[in-house]
């Protein structure tokens, strides 16, 4: 799998959990999907990294 598409996927699945999680709080949800974009796309750099490493 590409770096490019791991940091995407993470970052869009993220994001879907923190709106799904504002709207079943009743909260605003631009905030929360902001801040899930920005955690996923680390977490997906992350496992980007990992596995652009692990690779011989």
């Amino acid at each position: 799998m590409k770096e490019k598409t791991i940091v995407s996927t993470v970052t869009l699945l993220t994001s879907l959990l923190a709106y799904w999680y504002s709207k079943e709080a009743e909260k605003d949800s631009v905030p929360y999907v902001m801040m899930g974009g920005f955690l996923g796309s680390i977490i997906g750099e992350s496992i980007a990294e990992k596995t652009v490493k692990s690779k011989p």
